[in-house]
Order: C-alpha cells, then sequence, then structure tokens
C-alpha cells in the first residue's frame, strides 16, 4: 500500500471506524483494513505517509487525556 503507513493495529473493528472518523474530523485520511484472526476479526488503521505524525499525535494525546 504505497503512500500508506500503519499507525496501530486495534483488536475491536468497530473501535478502529471510531479512530479514522476522529482523524476524518481533523483533516487526516484514514483508512481501516480488516484482517481475520482466529475466531475474531481484528483491523489495521492507516493514515497518509505525509499525516502520521500528527495523527500520532491526535489519537495517542487522546488516550492519555
Amino acid at each position: 500500500m504505497q503512500g500508506w503507513k500503519k499507525i496501530m493495529s486495534l483488536g475491536d473493528v468497530y473501535k478502529a471506524e471510531i479512530k479514522r472518523l476522529q482523524l476524518l474530523k481533523n483533516g487526516i485520511e484514514a483508512m481501516v483494513m480488516n484482517k481475520p484472526f482466529v475466531n475474531k476479526t481484528m483491523a489495521d488503521l492507516y493514515v497518509k505517509e505525509g499525516q502520521y505524525e500528527i495523527a500520532n499525535i491526535l489519537l495517542f494525546e487522546d488516550e492519555e487525556a
């Protein structure tokens, strides 16, 4: 996936979609890729390469609050 960088993996697709929407509201292009995992679906959250640093700040600053 050229031009995209994985920012995190989540064990819950719903949580990944919430984080994607949070990034989109802040003007950051993001997408979720589902990946099947033994008896459950996990998800990887990707952002455009040039937006990785700001997305990282937004996501992890929110978790600390």
